[in-house]
Order: structure tokens, then C-alpha cells, then sequence
């Protein structure tokens, strides 16, 4: 039984952990979701790190040739008047490095919103567990 506005409520034991389980697996859905969110967010300011790089860059630069730095590469005279742009859905645009920044930034602020919804989404779905496993906590306990 749980109390709602003064007023008793009867659900099931059966329900409960049916609505456990369910938000299980929607609080680990958010956790994959928050963490695909947090790589994008890393790529788009490695992009933005490498952007600023080719503009100040000297006479050589060693750039990374996969994501984890296995393989660097020593590059002579990048021309930094233009970059390719990843437009989204295989898409890509050529276009000033200031030009590429400032798209890069609108995708960081869209990915920014995107992570602060979903942690709000992750903090109510967590927040709805713990208050149905202390429910079923309880219910244990006066079954003993």
C-alpha cells in the first residue's frame, strides 16, 4: 500500500517490480545515451582544439592519425584557409576555419542541452527507483 494526496493506494507486489524492472532498464538506456553524449561532446572540442591548432600552427605539426594517439603524424604546411566540416548524415562542407568554429560551437551548446536533459531524465527515472525499491524494502521486511 502507498499513500497518495491522504488517500491509500493498493498495488500489487507484482506491479511494483514490473515498474522496477522498467526503470531499470530506462535508467540504463539514459546512462548509454548520457555517455554517447559525452563522446560526441569530446569529439566536437577535439575538433575545435584541432581547428585553433591548424591556425597557429608553425612550420610542423604533429597531428594524431586515430582517437586514441597510437599514431601521430608529422605534418609540413596545412593550408588553414579551408577545413571539411562534418554536416551530419555522411554530409560535409568545406568552409573557413572561423566559418567551422562557430558550427562547432552551435553542435557543442545542441549537445550541451541534449546532456542536461537527459541527466534530468536519469535523475527522475533514478529517483522513481529508489522510492519503489525503499517500498519494496519495506514490504519485505513486514513479510518476515
Amino acid at each position: 500500500m502507498t499513500e497518495s494526496n491522504g488517500r491509500r493506494m493498493v498495488v500489487s507486489l507484482e506491479d511494483l517490480l514490473a515498474q522496477a524492472d522498467a526503470l531499470r532498464k530506462e535508467i540504463d538506456a539514459l546512462q548509454k545515451l548520457r555517455d554517447e553524449i559525452y563522446e560526441s561532446l569530446n569529439s566536437v572540442k577535439s575538433a575545435k582544439e584541432a581547428i585553433n591548432l591548424i591556425k597557429g600552427q608553425g612550420k610542423d605539426l604533429m597531428l594524431s592519425a586515430d582517437r586514441r594517439g597510437f599514431i601521430l603524424l608529422t605534418v609540413t604546411e596545412i593550408p588553414a584557409s579551408k577545413v571539411l566540416v562534418n554536416l551530419g548524415l555522411g554530409y560535409y562542407a568545406e568552409m573557413a576555419p572561423e566559418h567551422a568554429s562557430k558550427i562547432l560551437d552551435e553542435r557543442e551548446d545542441q549537445l550541451n542541452k541534449s546532456l542536461q536533459e537527459v541527466t534530468n531524465r536519469l535523475n527522475t527515472s533514478v529517483n522513481a527507483y529508489s522510492q519503489i525499491a525503499e517500498i519494496l524494502n519495506r514490504a519485505q521486511q513486514q513479510g518476515e
